[in-house]
């Protein structure tokens, strides 16, 4: 059965690098009719990648992101889902693929480090309260990631705008305004996520130590990432921040989530070393 989820794995992170390089040579200009097969391609690999998580979580009894590397796995499945449902908000998908497709292969690459082997630690018994909150969490960062990804191409094309030098860009992305509401929808969801992952976490905690906070430095920064993303959603609410100072808020605060997610995780964490 080990081998199977390897192997489910495997040609998930084929289909995904497979479309990568569709979406790099569509917008090269080199294969402009790759629409349906890059599309598809992901669509596989996400397939293909669930049915080794499903096989994973009924195989080992146990929730499929238990680990840093099992965790790479999972947000990959989640990036790669959020990215279809935005191809269904805009045609012009390409340019998020560019980036985000990419990014999707990484963290599948990643997750083939997994050791597929049943965790002996009792605190991480199946458990609903974990389950929601790790899946919550994991989610959010998918979200963040998309937000991230518009963020970029956002400040890109409004910088070939106010060159006046209007080249391959202006051609393949879409409007400001579109990759700044993408940007928002992103945020918005992520933030609502990342808010479930929070109140979860905390009744997990009280369920295990009678207490609704253990001030962990991964709880820390949650917290600070969670203030950071509550400040963009205000700031874009009110018309007091947007477009460029939008963009590089969101830049700054997903630069502190990949610091959480390695970083702290794998130094700084006393409680959250699984994931």
């Amino acid at each position: 059965m080990i081998i199977v989820i390897r192997v489910f794995y495997a040609i998930s992170l084929i289909l995904y690098s497979a479309s990568a390089i569709c979406y790099i040579r569509t917008f090269s200009g080199k294969a402009p009719q790759t629409s349906r097969l890059r599309v598809f391609l992901v669509n596989y690999g996400a397939l293909f990648q669930l049915l080794g998580l499903v096989m994973y979580t009924v195989y080992l009894r146990q929730a499929p992101f238990l680990g840093i590397y099992q965790g790479f796995t999972f947000a990959s499945l989640i990036l790669a889902l959020l990215f279809l449902l935005i191809f269904r908000a805009t045609q012009r998908e390409v340019s998020c693929g560019l980036i985000v497709v990419p990014l999707i292969c990484l963290f599948s690459f990643t997750g083939l480090f997994t050791t597929l082997e049943r965790t002996a630690d009792p605190l991480l018994a199946p458990n609903p309260l974990f389950i929601m909150h790790a899946s919550a969490g994991l989610f959010s960062y998918g979200a963040f990631a998309i937000a991230f990804t518009t963020s970029i191409l956002y400040l890109l094309l409004h910088r070939e705008i106010k060159s006046k030098r209007l080249g391959r860009l202006f051609d393949r992305l879409p409007s400001l305004e579109e990759l700044d509401h993408l940007t928002y929808l992103a945020m918005a969801i992520g933030f609502l996520s990342l808010a479930v992952a929070i109140a979860f976490g905390m009744a997990w905690t009280y369920d295990r130590l009678g207490k609704l906070l253990q001030f962990d430095f991964k709880e820390i920064v949650t917290f600070i990432n969670w203030l950071v993303f509550a400040m963009y959603l205000h700031t874009r609410l009110s018309g007091t921040w947007h477009g460029k100072r939008a963009a590089w808020l969101v830049i700054i605060g997903f630069s502190l989530v990949l610091f959480n997610f390695f970083f702290v995780t794998l130094v700084l964490s006393r409680t959250h070393y699984y994931l």
